[in-house]
């Protein structure tokens, strides 16, 4: 036979490589001391050619079956000990109480990543903090509504910066049910500053100026870029934008009216603050939205002015007149506009057509009080490219925009409490990624938190609704005392912690919200 051919024959043969440090069949003198191999000794490798696979599964059956029944200890010699017995006996005296009480309580529940780890009372914990009447610092709505139990029908709200613990500045304005013949009365927007008590633990909101307007104001918005900067708009198509400045001397002068203009356009409806222009952070972009179909956008700068004024129409009907109930701006370029047949509308500002030019009166100066150069100029008239996203049934009551873990979304309401998500991180489509309808009564304002698990919505009766999005449950906040209303108001501050609504004739109610996370 080849000797090349003999070494893969079944003839056992030594083992090649390194020898086990475990070798026992030679003398104690003869092993070689080895720094590694601590593999347990083989088992006898069968030599017999001819052995059938039941006979080796026996083998093996009966070689697991003597392992199973032998007694490992570990080994006492000097050489192999790795312990003291002492401190190994202490050491289990002082973790067996600790391991006896963890075991006490139980097994440790493993949950699903989707699964929500808090408890939806516990997790939100949302309190009834004050209340603000406004009843008193308007008396001649009083005497014009003597005859009406709620002299006080419409609210409007904005949080301004934070000025002490948590808390910011708040404004506030109410005005009386209208109608479309009425005089509209001249009307005030109040500041309330927070302050602590003696003992710091808490604060309270009081009354710091009021500023008189032309009409009654039915929309406040903060500037998100600078939120000591605010504007306000009236039923008359009046448009203020005030300031704040930290005046410790003389507090009460802290705000000045920085602009104010009347328009033709029809009453102010909503507002929304944007960048005039991401290349420049000193500009703002203010855009005001008219109930007659209508937007026009303002450059806040050195200058206030007119930029352009968009008639917005929809796509699919042509012609059809527009009743703007609500805006928001998405970015620097575009906004949504939401009207009273439930049509949700995207308009893009570098999309235009143009319409023509109107004539206006452009206000030189910053402050108009002071200003006294004013030209005659022309203001362009534009379409705006628009996308006619899912409509509601009824009118659009609310519209905002979270961002949540690099996902943008638009939220939309109606008038019945159905809640349009629509997801617009990248290119906004025209399906909503989720339909919620809240249960009624009506919803006129929603609020919905960042992490969007809760929408909160105030309701006529005086109560705070907390609808939890992912189970449907309905959780109330109650008042001190019984109201009644039709509350159109719920604005949230910036940094989530305070919600306040209103009204209900002429009282508003403050709410602190707590998460625990």
């Amino acid at each position: 036979m080849n000797l090349e051919q003999a070494k893969f024959t079944l003839k056992s043969n030594a083992p090649v490589g390194f020898e086990s440090s475990r070798k026992e069949d030679s003398p104690q003198h003869d092993r070689s001391k080895h720094d590694i191999g601590i593999d347990p000794r083989p088992f006898p490798t069968c030599t017999d050619g001819a052995t059938e696979p039941k006979e080796r599964k026996e083998m093996a059956a009966s070689n697991l079956r003597q392992m199973n029944t032998q007694t490992v200890s570990a080994p006492r010699s000097k050489k192999f000990a790795t312990y003291d017995d002492s401190k190994l006996v202490s050491f289990i005296r002082k973790v067996q109480p600790i391991v006896e009480e963890e075991l006490s309580y139980g097994m440790t529940p493993i949950f699903d990543c989707n699964d929500n780890l808090y408890d939806t009372a516990e997790r939100y914990r949302v309190c009834r903090h004050q209340e603000l009447t406004l009843r008193s610092l308007n008396p001649d709505h009083q005497v014009a509504n003597r005859n009406e139990g709620k002299p006080f029908y419409v609210g409007a709200a904005a949080w301004l910066s934070i000025l002490t613990r948590d808390a910011p500045l708040l404004v506030v304005a109410c005005s009386p049910s209208h109608a479309a013949w009425c005089d509209h009365v001249s009307s005030i927007v109040t500041v309330f500053s927070p302050r602590r008590d003696r003992y710091g633990g808490s604060v309270q909101w009081v009354e710091l100026s009021s500023n008189p307007v032309k009409a009654c104001i039915e929309s406040l918005e903060t500037n998100p870029y600078n939120r000591d900067m605010f504007a306000g708009g009236t039923v008359s198509g009046d448009v203020y934008i005030w300031h704040y400045e930290m005046n410790l001397k003389v507090e009460r002068n802290s705000f000045a009216e920085l602009h104010s203009e009347t328009t033709d356009c029809g009453k102010v409806v909503d507002m929304a603050w944007t960048r005039y222009n991401v290349m420049s952070k000193s500009d703002y972009a203010l855009l005001t939205a008219h109930s007659e179909g209508t937007v026009i956008l303002w450059r806040v700068g050195k200058s206030i002015v007119k930029d352009k004024i968009f008639k917005l129409s929809a796509p699919s009907v042509n012609g059809k007149a527009l009743i703007l109930t609500r805006i928001l701006a998405t970015s620097n370029t575009e906004f949504v506009a939401g009207c009273d047949d439930g049509s949700l509308l995207l308009c893009s500002t570098t999309q235009l057509i143009p319409l023509g030019s109107t004539s206006g009166e452009r206000t030189v100066g910053v402050n108009s009080s002071t200003a006294t150069s004013t030209s005659l100029g022309k203001v362009n008239c534009f379409s705006p490219g628009t996308l006619e996203l899912k409509s509601h049934s009824f009118s659009v009551t609310s519209l905002q925009k979270i961002e949540k873990r690099r996902q943008e979304l638009l939220i939309s309401c109606d008038l019945t409490g159905e809640v349009l998500f629509h997801d617009i991180t990248d290119s906004i489509n025209s399906t909503p990624t989720l339909i919620i309808k809240m249960p009624l009564p009506f919803k006129t304002r929603i609020v919905c938190t960042s992490d969007t698990e809760y929408i909160f919505s105030p309701t006529g009766n005086g109560l705070l609704e907390l609808y939890r999005i992912g189970s449907g449950k309905v959780h109330t906040v109650e008042p001190s005392l019984p109201m009644r209303g039709s509350p159109n108001l719920i604005k949230m501050s910036a940094n989530g912690k305070w919600l306040i609504t209103g009204t209900y004739g002429g009282t508003f109610i403050i709410y602190s919200v707590v998460i625990d996370y």
